[in-house]
């Protein structure tokens, strides 16, 4: 399995974009730095794009999508929950805002939306891939998605304490999570429901004791203006664990 983080921060600037990791060239895991990182032909061979709730630095590029399948005269494949088609059709996709892609032209859509439903799994293009729900400010699910050969990752997208409610459901070789603020941020971790690396500490130090284990973790979501303290509050809290966890950046590959 081939993981690509092309955003991997909660801010974009001329060298960091927003949340967006593809897997295996054809899965997107949100769309923040989607159209921005990938050349047309790059898009057009996704097979899905896996959004995980309906903030903006989630969802920001499906519009960009939408307008080049339209001039492309071919469709994106999109799956989320109901929670997110009703806010891109309410908010984003609204007729006023940008063309509502999610219904035009009526004969293909050029956003073609699937509506999942949490702890249910879908095979897309040979992959099993299960929405798990997770906390966060707005509803919102991580996604555990499983190739052919059985390589497993599970990607929270933006959560907060009380994470580890979604690990009974999971079992990943690779975690992909956020941290988006150092330590001095708990209490608006604990308020806004984003981790720090403490709060990451107590998340990770649950699924140890479930499972027996601890994957690999990458983390996205940092604030470029704190990456260098988040960087290494993450160093001490790698070392306390003895465990690979390590903050992904924009190009970085990593093969599973």
């Amino acid at each position: 399995m081939k993981i690509q983080f092309l955003g991997a921060h909660n801010c974009e600037t001329a060298t960091t974009r927003l949340v967006s990791i593809l897997v295996d060239d054809i899965l997107a895991l949100d769309a923040g730095g989607l159209t921005s990182s990938l050349p047309i032909e790059a898009q057009f061979k996704l097979k899905a794009v896996l959004l995980t709730h309906h903030h903006y630095d989630h969802i920001r590029d499906v519009p960009a999508l939408g307008m080049n399948a339209l001039f492309y005269e071919t469709s994106i494949p999109v799956y989320s929950t109901q929670a997110v088609k009703d806010a891109l059709a309410s908010h984003w996709l609204n007729g006023t805002i940008y063309s509502n892609f999610l219904e035009k032209p009526p004969e293909s859509p050029r956003i073609e939306f699937t509506v999942i439903e949490p702890n249910k799994a879908v095979t897309i293009a040979g992959y099993e891939v299960l929405p798990v729900p997770v906390n966060h400010s707005a509803p919102a699910v991580g996604y555990q998605v499983t190739s052919p050969d059985r390589k497993t990752l599970f990607y929270t997208g933006d959560t907060g304490p009380g994470l580890a409610e979604a690990w009974p459901g999971v079992s990943p070789q690779l975690l992909i999570t956020e941290v988006t603020a150092p330590n001095r941020y708990e209490a608006f971790g604990y308020r806004m429901l984003h981790l720090t690396p403490g709060l990451l500490k107590a998340e990770l130090l649950a699924f140890q004791k479930l499972k027996g284990y601890l994957p690999q973790v990458f983390l996205v979501h940092m604030n470029p203006k704190q990456e260098k303290e988040i960087e290494a509050e993450i160093e001490q809290l790698s070392d306390e664990l003895d465990t690979s966890i390590t903050l992904a950046y924009e190009g970085m590959i990593v093969q599973l």
